[in-house]
């Protein structure tokens, strides 16, 4: 019996490595990955200011309010020394994504998958929306 053995090559790309689990790089993925984590993040703040503060999903998923929903979504909302931010952890593991406020008003948003990683500072709509999240709803 002949077991044949197919290699396959795999090449880095620009802003990071491709791995045999996932040949796409994290560059190439996190546009599409923020524009989903924003849509829900939109969708949750539309719910709260036309539902007098509840968070209504669908109509399986009812919040009392967005800091009952921000505890179901997310992992965990802490400092985070290493960029000296607030880190608000939204997955961990392959793949891990997280956004990180800065005091100097900055916002950017990390997507890491296997040694891989990029990220994105937000600016206009998108700013304004986790700014208004961070200072409505994380800002204790």
């Amino acid at each position: 019996m002949i077991i044949e053995v197919k290699m396959i090559e795999i090449k880095e790309a620009q802003g990071g490595e491709r791995n045999i689990n996932n040949p796409v790089t994290c560059e190439e993925r996190i546009d599409a990955e923020l524009e989903k984590v924003l849509q829900t993040f939109r969708k949750a703040m539309e719910s709260a200011d036309e539902n007098d503060g509840k968070v209504i999903i669908n109509e399986d998923e009812e919040y009392e309010d967005i800091y009952e929903w921000i505890d179901t979504y997310a992992l965990a909302y802490k400092d985070d020394s290493h960029y000296r931010a607030k880190r608000l952890q939204l997955s961990t593991g392959g793949p891990e994504d997280f956004f990180l406020f800065f005091e100097d008003g900055d916002i950017e948003y990390h997507f890491l998958d296997w040694y891989d990683g990029a990220s994105r500072r937000l600016s206009g709509e998108d700013y304004e929306l986790m700014k208004r999240f961070f200072e409505e709803a994380l800002n204790i």
